[in-house]
Order: structure tokens, then C-alpha cells, then sequence
């Protein structure tokens, strides 16, 4: 190797290589002080911008995850506004089916016609008032649309049809809310027959509700499953993420070891091409 005095090459080689190692000693304090493997440099912009998307789509999928919750509550409320109609039919059918036995006085008949009648306008009064955050469901409604996925495509939601069960709707009242049907007539046999009309129209309407939550089961049973399927993949993202974007200390600790050991070789032999200039003194001696 040739001497010369103008320039230390070997002395900037090793300053160099010292600048690389104080970069990446840099970035590994970085790293671990603040647990994240990724910066805003452009060598780790592209795993940023996964570790972006992938946050995104975690938050995303915890909101689509309370919104299909928000939709089993949606649907449990409307059940509990049928299942009490139901009850409600049942004793109708029951003081029909007692309308229909020729054994009963006028005076007893009648106290049947007044409970006929306050449980009609009783169905009606569930149908009007069943709500959820303000929503009628029973008397008025065109369904909802839940966003249960994590993306804007159509497979994304879960649309919920109305569910409107008024005594018109079903099949013993007219508009308006006035029952159709009566278990007391002018006289024994024409309360008979009026009662057995009743009892068949209380059960054709228990039909058409047993129709109803039907719908309303298959409905939650598909959130139920959205539900399920909400939480496993918000965790898996959440775990990707983690991935990509959280350092790992143990292995940046064990970094910052070796880099310190490189640091202190690099300054040691910095030491020595600079005692390099040194030997053309001793040749001039």
C-alpha cells in the first residue's frame, strides 16, 4: 500500500463504515423506544403502507362488528314484539274455542267478547309502539341494511326485510286497527258460529307470525355466524398487523449488542489509519 500525505483512504473507509453503523444504531434506539419495526424512511415505506392498511381494516372490522351486534339487538327486539303477539293469539284462540261451546250464558259470553276485543287492540298497540333506537319495527318499515363486512361490496351486507305485523297484516283486523272478528252474535248458535270463524282466523294468523319469526331466526342466525366471523378475522388482522408493524425487542437488543461492538472495533481501527500519515515522519527521520 502505497504512503501518501494527501489523502487517508483507509481512515475515510472506516469513517464511512462508522457512519453506516451509527445509522443503523439510530434506527434500532428507534425501534425499540418506540416498538415499532417501521418508520416514515423509504426503506420501510412499503411495510408502513401495509401496516396502514391493515390497521384499517382491523378498526373497519371492529365497527362492522358492533354493527352486526347492533343487528342481533335489531332482531331480538322484533322477536320480543312477536312472541308477545304470539301469547296474545294464543289466548284469543282460547276465548274462541270457549266462544264455541254452546254451554256458556250471554252474560259470560260477553266478558269473552271483552277480552277478544282488548287483546285485539292490544296487538295492535305492541305493533305500534315495538322500536329499536327509535325505528318502528311492527307497524312501519322498509328493513335495514347491516354493513357487516369490511369492504363497500354488496357481499359486505346483510339486508334485513320489514317485518310489519299489524291485525291487518294479519288476516283479523282492517286498517286502522279495528278487530274483524267477534265471538258473540245475536243469539247461542250465531255466537257459535261467529266464534268458530274467530278461531279459525286467530290460527291462520298464528301461521303467518310463525311465518314471520321464522324469518326473523334465519336472520340471526346469519348475524350470529357474521358475528363469529367478525372476531376471528378483526384478530387475525390485528395479529398481522403486529407483524408487519411492532418491532422485536429481543432481537433489536441483540442488534444494538452487535452494533456497539462494531462501533467500538471501527474506532479502534480509525485509531490506526490515522497513526498511518504517521510512518512517512518515520521514513523522513
Amino acid at each position: 500500500m502505497p504512503l501518501v500525505l494527501g489523502s487517508n483512504l483507509l481512515a475515510s473507509r472506516v469513517q464511512l463504515a462508522m457512519g453506516r453503523t451509527e445509522e443503523e444504531t439510530r434506527s434500532a434506539l428507534t425501534r425499540v423506544a418506540t416498538g415499532s419495526a417501521v418508520g416514515r424512511d423509504g426503506d420501510t415505506g412499503a411495510r408502513l403502507a401495509l401496516a396502514d392498511r391493515l390497521r384499517t381494516q382491523t378498526r373497519v372490522s371492529s365497527v362492522a362488528l358492533i354493527n352486526a351486534q347492533q343487528g342481533l339487538s335489531y332482531l331480538a327486539t322484533t322477536d320480543a314484539g312477536l312472541a308477545e303477539i304470539d301469547s296474545i293469539l294464543t289466548r284469543m284462540a282460547e276465548l274462541a274455542s270457549q266462544g264455541a261451546n254452546t254451554t256458556f250464558s250471554t252474560a259470560q259470553r260477553s266478558a269473552f267478547q271483552l277480552e277478544f276485543s282488548a287483546l285485539g287492540s292490544e296487538i295492535e298497540r305492541i305493533s305500534a309502539t315495538t322500536a329499536f333506537n327509535g325505528q318502528q319495527l311492527l307497524s312501519f318499515g322498509s328493513g335495514v341494511t347491516l354493513q357487516v363486512g369490511i369492504t363497500s361490496e354488496v357481499d359486505s351486507t346483510i339486508q334485513v326485510g320489514s317485518i310489519i305485523t299489524t291485525l291487518e297484516t294479519l288476516g283479523i283486523g282492517a286498517a286502522g286497527g279495528s278487530l274483524s272478528y267477534s265471538i258473540v252474535d245475536e243469539t247461542s248458535e250465531l255466537s257459535v258460529s261467529a266464534s268458530q270463524l274467530a278461531f279459525s282466523a286467530i290460527l291462520s294468523a298464528q301461521d303467518t307470525l310463525a311465518t314471520q319469526r321464522g324469518a326473523i331466526g334465519a336472520a340471526t342466525s346469519r348475524l350470529s355466524a357474521s358475528v363469529d366471523l367478525l372476531s376471528a378475522t378483526r384478530e387475525t388482522l390485528a395479529a398481522a398487523e403486529s407483524t408487519v408493524r411492532d418491532a422485536d425487542v429481543a432481537q433489536e437488543i441483540t442488534e444494538l449488542t452487535r452494533l456497539r461492538v462494531l462501533q467500538e472495533t471501527q474506532a479502534a481501527l480509525l485509531a490506526q489509519a490515522n497513526q498511518v500519515p504517521a510512518l512517512v515522519l518515520k521514513l523522513l527521520e
